[in-house]
């Protein structure tokens, strides 16, 4: 018989074979005797609470801390700093903390040196030997218990399902689902979530202690693993794809099985024990982004790529060998977004500890000053001093120097008179590039080493053969690596190659988005009065534009304009558009809660814009004054009967508030010429301040981090290497073509929670002829670089059709009539409900991004109907989440929400809890006996779930006895539903009284009862057998242990602080062994028990 996969036998037990296959020693739970789980030494600890497994932390600090003999002068006195200094890394907030552990690892401590050895003074000890797999241990334990305070048996434990430790030190915690669940990587990201305490819960949560260390969090269901780091939230999970640096035939050798699964993929790439200290040494960094500290672990493309450059420089001629070329270079192309940037500091960083390669100097290259201001910023993650060249004499200077170092210089430094642009392109077409360089201005030599690295940000634009040909008579004999965001154009790939040689990391738009690193770009044309403009030559656009109009109008406008740009920079065309570019941003891209650019063909236009939307706005927000407020409760069925304007005015009046805080900016250079009015958009302060604001969101629950900056109006400034990850949406209203337009477009392609797509909106006719703008590129380099938004409807036609099928096969016929039938199904089946999460999520998502366009309409009354399916599925189950829906954007998910409240309060079936009084009632009105026990069932379940830590002796008895009805009647509904609406009614009831009560302060008989029930359990006793002289005395002892513990939990921080809460166990344990309350073996077994209702109760004990 075939064994049903479960989350042991299908993911759990192959990851550890697979990890032994590669090296680490594993340890499985496969004891049979449950008892085995509550004994710490078990896992080589001394209680539940400790996460170190300090026997092997101090063998590893013994033998990798040796003199120059290898002889050992470690003593237990410096061990024991060393051990110390890990376990005092406790801060106010877990990155704090993580971020303190990381250094140590990295870095080592300091302790008292050897008399001997280092004369006294203090010397550096390392906890890991990143560069010696041997004289590391590596051990991976399955089901690693860890409790807050070190609980015993009591229910508020953790168990993560594989924890690996290096020397004994918690470094990756990994979780496993089993594959059939309801959307298994969401519910092991979210447990990941809850064990480190981020999910942003009101009390502390989880055992935040493990990921001090952590370096790697792993959320896998076997098919799908996914990898991420502290701090991220679900959509930061991303799967890792690759072996390298090893060959794929290696993993399948030691898992034989094939083809490869995602999780064997990840765990070969990057769980290997080398790789993974490779990875935390190399890979992993700390960075400030949006106001606050976040940690970044590599995507496999960028490890790929840096792997491979580190070959290639051990291994590749050099100029000098090869006799003609350097061949250790060539081409890193990865898809704008994908993290270029990081790239080259993970190659660094990387470099920077090989031994027969730390001695490069590099050298960063870049053709335009924000870019070269934007990586130097990022290059300091490397934690090395950065020089930046200053001018052309100052860079010769540092090229000519023989030692290592990191250097930016800009590529027009590599003349004599350098452009002083601050973030323009040099021009927007690169004319500055384009100059021949005088002889005057050529290098000579300056530097013959082979030990450079020159590394080129933006290949495909600057490379022309003179401006490489005289950096690259500067340093002769240097490997060269080229990295861009863009493909290179098919008439410039052999010249690129000539120069840097052949791409040998390709990372393009279709991977960037099927791993969801990327959002896909959408456009749409839009039209206004005069129409797109379409083409550069003036007589084919008046013939496209005002073909309406007689040719004598037609010829009045050319004498009025002479150029494409006059006719563009308009001030009644520019108001006519934004005012269409404000209803389209109101209605598509804010309810989702983004913001957006909009590209000018000039400077001028770009302010005109600006102030254009500006008036746009406040004619938009009169308009919305004047209308009943009313309006804005109105039903989304009812709305369709009102004109299209009508439509748009109520559907702004629902967001009327955010409305109100929308503002917009122009971001432009400045020139000499300017009117004084440019000043407040071109002073590097103002722009400084505006793209700070541009990139806080738009909304935010705390308001001090929301801001109302709209949307962006540019020219050429920030359409290359500004990254704003809330930016969905950018206005094109001027010709682009080539990597311009490619550069152009990906400001909307990051990912962002809740963000489906991206857009761009063409006024001005690029997209019309998009084969033409892309036609300098290989065709399968760019493909799914845009797409158009009509494209987009055969897949929500197919993924509406899944979702009906998927009833259809379980002869379910109809969502509406059948929709009971409908439910019942998805909560007896766990399997199929993860089905249909998934194809729910994906219909919603592809509705999500057509709506509000008129082809959305046939849908949206099934995705209603569904969203209620599912809701009332969440309902009865009594889930937190309905994650089919909570994934998906805003417009679609207020569209079913509304729907959703709107059938409850009709059908007067809302999640109920059991002690409501109107439960009895609402479960009657279910249409069958089977729907009856269900809800009974699952309502009773979350009640003693929910209600555990305040009684646990109490509510431990209910769930033995539910599960006792359910055995004893099985399938027979309705002798099923009569024996739990009387289990129901004993739950109504309460916990029956006892005598127990009569001894406790009738006025504080709710706060102290529990407390008496679990003293006289754990003791052993059955409190209906006591004499009253006994519950007198447990009463006593009731009443001075709650004293003690209110005393001591109103100091601050007090659930936080470690050392409060020992002292807390330590006077608790003292106190019940003077007045031998329980035996001695089950003290810390009691206390564990009192700490974990304490902190459940807090609230209750700390009100006076």
């Amino acid at each position: 018989m075939k064994q049903k996969p479960t989350e042991s036998n299908k993911v759990e037990l192959p990851l550890m074979h697979q990890l032994r296959a590669m090296g680490w020693d594993i340890q499985i739970d496969d004891s049979k005797d449950e008892d085995h789980k509550w004994i710490p030494s078990a896992t080589h600890r001394d209680n539940f609470s400790d996460v170190l497994l300090k026997e092997y932390l101090k063998a590893a600090l013994y033998k990798n801390n040796v003199a120059d003999d290898g002889t050992p002068w470690l003593d237990d006195e410096r061990i024991n700093i060393a051990i110390t200094a890990l376990e005092r890394v406790s801060r106010p907030k877990l990155m704090e903390a993580n971020i303190a552990a990381t250094q140590l690892l990295l870095e080592g401590v300091a302790v008292p040196g050897d008399p001997v050895l280092h004369g006294g003074k203090q010397t550096t000890i390392h906890y890991i030997d990143y560069s010696t797999q041997a004289n590391n241990s590596f051990l991976a334990i399955n089901q690693f218990r860890v409790d807050p305070f070190g609980t015993v048996k009591a229910k508020n434990h953790y168990i993560p399902d594989i924890v690996l430790f290096v020397n004994g030190i918690p470094l990756v915690v990994i979780e496993c689902k089993a594959p059939g669940i309801t959307e298994p990587m969401v519910s092991a990201i979210k447990q990941l979530l809850q064990y480190s305490n981020q999910r942003g819960t009101a009390e502390p949560e989880g055992i935040e202690k493990l990921f001090w260390y952590n370096q790697a969090m792993v959320a896998t269901y076997y098919y799908m693993a996914k990898v991420s780091t502290i701090g991220a939230s679900y959509e930061h999970y991303v799967e890792w794809k690759s072996t390298a640096p090893y060959p794929e035939q290696k993993v399948l050798d030691e898992v034989q099985t094939s083809p490869l699964v995602s999780q064997q993929r990840l765990v070969g790439g990057i769980l290997r024990p080398l790789s993974l200290l490779d990875l935390i040494r190399h890979f992993t960094l700390f960075k400030n982004e949006e106001g606050r500290i976040i940690k970044v672990v590599a995507r496999y493309q960028q490890w790929e790529a840096v792997h491979e450059a580190i070959r290639r420089l051990r291994t590749y001629p050099t100029r000098l060998k090869d006799g003609e070329f350097d061949r250790r270079g060539g081409i890193i192309w990865h898809t704008q977004g994908s993290g270029k940037s990081l790239t080259m500091v993970f190659l660094v960083r990387k470099l920077r500890t090989e031994k027969d390669l730390r001695q490069f100097k590099v050298v960063v290259v870049t053709d335009r000053r924000d870019l070269e201001d934007q990586l130097s910023e990022t290059m300091k993650l490397t934690g090395e001093a950065i020089q930046v060249a200053g001018n052309r004499g100052h860079l010769a200077r540092l090229l000519s120097d023989n030692a290592p170092g990191l250097i930016f210089g800009m590529i027009q430094k590599y003349r004599r008179e350098t452009v002083d642009e601050r973030t323009e392109p040099v021009t927007g077409d690169e004319e500055d590039l384009k100059r021949p360089i005088e002889a005057a201005d050529r290098y000579k030599s300056l530097n013959e080493s082979t030990n450079i690295l020159v590394l080129v940000d933006e290949a495909h634009r600057s490379h022309t053969d003179e401006w490489h040909a005289n950096m690259m008579a500067a340093l002769p004999n240097s490997a060269r690596i080229g990295f861009t965001g863009t493909p290179i154009m098919m008439g410039a790939q052999k010249k690129t190659a000539d120069i840097f040689g052949d791409a040998f990391s390709i990372y393009n738009i279709r991977q960037a988005e099927e791993d969801e690193v990327i959002v896909p770009i959408l456009y749409e044309g839009r039209e206004v009065e005069a129409g797109v403009l379409d083409h550069s030559d003036l007589d084919q656009l008046f013939e496209t534009n005002f073909n309406h109009l007689t040719p004598e109008q037609q010829q009045a406008i050319k004498d009025k304009y002479a150029r494409e740009q006059d006719v563009l920079e308009s001030v009644g065309l520019i108001n006519k558009k934004a005012e269409d570019i404000l209803k389209h941003y109101i209605s598509t891209v804010l309810p989702n809660g983004f913001k957006a650019q909009l590209v000018a063909v000039t400077r001028r236009a770009a302010v005109r814009y600006q102030e254009a939307l500006a008036n746009a706005h406040r004619e938009l927000l009169e308009k919305l004054q004047r209308m009943d407020i009313g309006l804005a409760s109105i039903p989304d069925d009812k709305i369709r009967e009102y004109d299209e304007e009508s439509q748009y005015l109520i559907g702004a009046l629902k967001q009327l508030d955010t409305i109100k805080r929308l503002e917009f900016a122009a971001v432009i250079s400045s020139d000499q010429h300017d009117d004084p009015s440019y000043r407040q958009w071109t002073l590097p302060a103002n722009i400084d301040s505006r793209i700070e604001r541009f990139k806080k969101p738009l909304n935010h629950a705390d308001p001090g981090r929301q801001d109302g900056l709209a949307i962006l109006c540019i020219r050429t400034m920030l359409l290359t290497g500004f990254d704003a990850k809330v930016e969905q949406a950018l206005y094109l209203d001027r010709f682009m073509q080539g990597h311009e337009l490619l550069q152009a477009i990906a400001r909307v392609n990051r990912t962002y929670k809740g963000k489906s797509c991206g857009y761009v909106v063409d006024y001005y006719g690029v997209t019309r002829h998009l084969v033409d703008a892309l036609a300098v590129y290989s065709k399968s380099d760019v493909e799914g670089s845009l797409k158009s938004i009509v494209d987009t409807l055969p897949r929500l036609q197919d993924r509406h059709k899944h979702v009906l099928d998927f009833f259809r096969a379980h002869d379910i016929q109809d969502i509406f009539d059948d929709m009971d039938a409908c439910v019942m199904f998805l909560v007896e089946h766990d399997r199929e409900h993860a089905e249909f999460s998934i194809l729910l999520k994906n219909f919603l998502v592809s509705l999500d991004i057509i709506l509000p366009r008129p082809q959305a309409l046939p849908y949206v009354d099934d995705a209603k109907q569904l969203g209620v399916i599912s809701r009332s599925v969440t309902n009865m189950l009594r889930e937190e989440d309905d994650q089919a829906i909570a994934g998906v954007g805003e417009k679609v998910r207020q569209l079913i929400d509304d729907h959703i409240e709107a059938y409850y309060v009709e059908q007067s079936i809302p999640p109920l809890s059991i002690t409501d009084a109107n439960f009895a009632a609402h479960v009657n009105e279910l249409p069958s006996d089977h729907a009856k026990a269900a809800e009974m069932e699952h309502a009773a379940r979350h009640e003693i779930n929910v209600n555990y830590e305040d009684d646990p002796v109490y509510y431990e008895k209910l769930s033995e006895r539910l599960q006792a009805i359910l055995e004893e009647f099985g399938d027979h509904w309705d002798e099923l539903v009569a024996a739990l609406q009387n289990f129901v009614t004993n739950i109504q009831a309460g916990p029956p009284s006892d005598h127990t009560s009569a001894f406790l302060p009738q006025s504080d008989i709710y706060r102290l009862k529990p407390f008496m029930t679990l003293l006289i359990d754990s003791a052993g006793l059955d409190a209906g057998k006591l004499t009253n002289e006994l519950l007198q005395r447990f009463a006593g002892f009731t009443v001075e242990v709650v004293a003690l513990i209110r005393e001591q939990i109103t100091r601050k921080d007090f659930w936080a602080t470690q050392d409060l809460r020992q002292q807390l166990e330590a006077k608790l344990k003292i106190y019940l062994d003077e007045h031998d309350v329980v035996t001695y073996e089950k003290l810390d077994f009691t206390v564990d028990r009192i700490v974990e209702l304490a902190k459940r109760r807090h609230t209750d004990l700390t009100n006076a």
